[in-house]
């Protein structure tokens, strides 16, 4: 198996994966020392909650992380972590832990190390539905490389951006709710962005 990680320019780890904190364990060296975007949701989040480093895993790494945990994962992860309100929560979180953070739900907020926060207000009730979690990692995953590929550079504002556009494709997708269906209107929307239709 060829464990040179820094090929890839882009890693998503976490929908569908399990927890297996073994296998955890064996990959977490390897996480380390990837200088790409590491992309971590769903079980990832768990993994790493329940292994021996819990959230110090962060403190390990200095390359560009993004998570995407929702509120339960959050608290699973950062069990220490108090605020009165969710913003504080997650921009205390991405100060502390050197990361770039979505904290889904009814209004997303992305914050990163700087102190910087976005929150996305109006969002499709739809964009929470199970599984389209799974749809929003990949595409954050797959627009962060094709830009990465294309010279652009990276940062929580682009995070913040990919984020935007999977809400916005939701509340657009006049066919329907499901992953395929707001996967093909994200398509659309890249085409067009491509094209220069959009921002």
């Amino acid at each position: 198996m060829n464990k040179d990680l820094n090929r890839y320019e882009t890693i998503l780890i976490g929908p569908g994966i399990g927890v297996d904190i073994a296998d955890w364990e064996k990959a977490v060296e390897y996480l380390y020392d990837f200088k790409g975007t590491l992309i971590l949701d769903a079980d990832a989040l768990n993994r790493i909650a329940k292994s021996k480093n819990g959230s110090k895993f962060f403190l390990e790494r200095s390359f560009q992380t993004w998570i995407t945990p929702h509120y339960q994962e959050f608290k699973r992860l950062f069990p220490d972590l108090h605020e009165d309100n969710r913003i504080d929560l997650s921009m205390k979180a991405a100060n502390q832990f050197n990361l770039d953070l979505l904290l889904k739900g009814a209004n997303s907020i992305i914050s990163d190390s700087n102190g910087s926060v976005w929150q996305i207000y109006d969002s499709d009730p739809f964009s929470a539905r199970a599984g389209l979690g799974d749809l929003l990692s990949g595409f954050i995953s797959g627009l962060c490389a094709l830009e990465l590929s294309s010279g652009e550079v990276i940062n929580a504002e682009s995070f913040a951006k990919y984020v935007f556009l999977h809400s916005y494709a939701a509340s657009n997708s006049s066919k329907g709710s499901t992953a395929s269906l707001i996967g093909n209107q994200l398509s659309k929307i890249v085409r067009q962005i491509k094209m220069g239709q959009m921002l």
